[in-house]
């Protein structure tokens, strides 16, 4: 004989009484139970054979902000096109701007001109030869913006999913589940014997329950997890970092993303033929690509410091240093910039300063590499200040994340001498390497108008985290899969 809980009977006699299918939402209206429950009772009135699921896909496409912008003045590409015509078929890009367009214009409507057909482009002109017809794009998003929304059920467009593709529309979809009853539902209701999961008053006092069956409490049965709210579990490795520091007298500094190859690279003492700067090693900004340089006693003793020495008895580099090589913007790709700057600006001690931040370098993405990471860089400036000092900073940095065991060996970096690559000893790694580490250079300390020793370090901080956090992948720091952030904790 069936058994159906009383759920199970008011959903199946709604079904009856409609004599149609019935939504989810009309299922929820009607009985007042939760959107959860109605599903939950429908699993399981489908695994009994009683009820049947239809259930269809809508696609709702609607216009973004810039997409209404480019339905009423007409798409970057057109706009464009119609500007170039009026100039004879043929116009500079770099020119497109003194007819006001963006350089974010520029770029996207140039681009799809090439794509489309429209025109080419011939050594730094854009050239079209004629007014260029209507795109299937352009009538899809005018006939978007005049609906509103647009519904869909079968698979959608190529034309919408480029228009998605450049961010003109959103597409969202909606999944709507209709339920009906299956024929024998009215004779398995006549035969169902009643399940009571919760006895009430009314329940004892008419004696309901001798006709019913009571269903079993399972006393082993956990209760649900609960993920209250916390913090990402790197942003709170990242702020334990910060708190150490902060214990041991620094302070945090910050510095821009995009930045000078002069702070970059020429402050620091580095060639600019060194290979760091190459394409492979650094992202270049394509607009704007360069910068103006106004600290002009720095970028004077940075000149005659590359170029002979200065009076650091240095030689130099002994060739021609180029500001036009100096004023490139690029992506900054080390946070010792950031130092370099504050250091200029507060050239007299005492400084015990530190940065945490990005930092992007144009590496294949695997489980030790990306683009762009985290990284940590601290000086110190002090009168009488040692290297024996630099090396005592660290090993009580990494005392107080609880390595007992640094190791140095000497290296080489390009602003500092002497310089050390450090090593800590984890628990379950075992020797890793953690750090680099040194005196600035006199070349660097004379660059910025520092008359006194300063100690720098740095940590690739992503791969200190995983050693910490027990992550073999370091993808995972960036993870946003809410399963893995609910399990994953800060472990000390």
């Amino acid at each position: 004989m069936s058994e159906l809980t009383e759920n199970e009977r008011k959903i199946l006699e709604l079904l009856l009484e409609s004599k149609r299918p019935l939504s989810i939402e009309e299922l929820t209206s009607k009985t007042g139970m939760p959107h959860s429950t109605i599903m939950s009772v429908i699993e399981s009135l489908s695994a009994k054979g009683m009820v049947s699921k239809e259930i269809t896909r809508k696609f709702l496409v609607k216009p973004t902000s810039e997409g209404l912008d480019y339905a009423s003045r007409g798409v970057p590409e057109r706009r464009i096109a119609l500007q170039v015509l009026k100039h004879g078929g043929k116009l500079r890009i770099r020119d497109l701007g003194d007819l006001g367009f963006t350089e974010n214009e520029i770029s996207i409507g140039v681009g799809w001109i090439v794509k489309k057909g429209w025109g080419r482009i011939d050594k730094g002109f854009i050239v079209v030869e004629r007014e260029p017809p209507r795109s299937d794009d352009e009538r899809m998003l005018e006939e978007l913006t005049g609906r509103g929304l647009l519904e869909l059920t079968e698979d959608i467009p190529q034309v919408i999913r480029e228009l998605e593709k450049r961010g003109l529309v959103e597409i969202s979809m909606r999944t709507l589940v209709k339920v009906s009853a299956s024929s024998s539902v009215s004779k398995a209701l006549l035969k169902a014997v009643p399940v009571i999961s919760k006895i009430t008053h009314d329940i004892i006092k008419r004696g309901l329950w001798r006709k019913a069956r009571l269903k079993p409490y399972n006393i082993k049965a956990l209760p649900p997890t609960v993920y209250p709210g916390k913090k990402h579990f790197y942003v709170e490795f990242l702020e334990k970092i910060k708190s150490i520091l902060i214990a041991m007298g620094f302070r945090e500094i910050e510095g821009p993303l995009v930045e000078s190859e002069f702070w970059n690279f020429d402050v620091l003492f580095q060639a600019q033929d060194h290979p760091a700067r190459e394409i492979h090693d650094t992202f270049w900004i394509k607009y704007p690509r360069r910068t103006t340089l106004e600290e002009e006693a720095i970028v004077e003793r940075v000149r005659r410091i590359h170029e002979s020495g200065g009076d650091t008895g240095s030689r130099g580099w002994g060739y021609k240093w180029r500001p036009d090589i100096a004023t490139r913007l690029i992506l900054r790709s080390q946070t010792t910039c950031v130092t370099a700057r504050y250091l200029s600006e507060n050239p007299k001690p005492p400084v015990k300063v530190f940065t945490i931040g990005k930092v992007f370098r144009p590496d294949e993405i695997d489980a030790t590499h990306l683009p762009e990471f985290q990284q940590l860089d601290g000086i110190i400036m002090a009168e009488n200040l040692s290297f024996k000092h630099l090396l005592g900073t660290l090993a009580e940095f990494f005392k107080q994340l609880g390595i007992e065991e640094v190791k140095f060996k000497p290296g080489y970096f390009p602003f500092t001498e002497p310089s050390v690559e450090g090593y800590i000893n984890h628990p379950k790694a075992g020797w890793v390497e953690a750090f680099g580490a040194g005196m600035f250079r006199p070349e660097v300390l004379a660059s910025l108008g520092v008359k006194y020793p300063v100690a720098a370090w740095g940590i690739g901080i992503d791969r200190v985290a995983m050693l910490f956090l027990g992550i073999d992948d370091i993808r995972k720091l960036y993870s946003t899969n809410i399963d893995f952030l609910r399990k994953t904790l800060v472990k000390w």
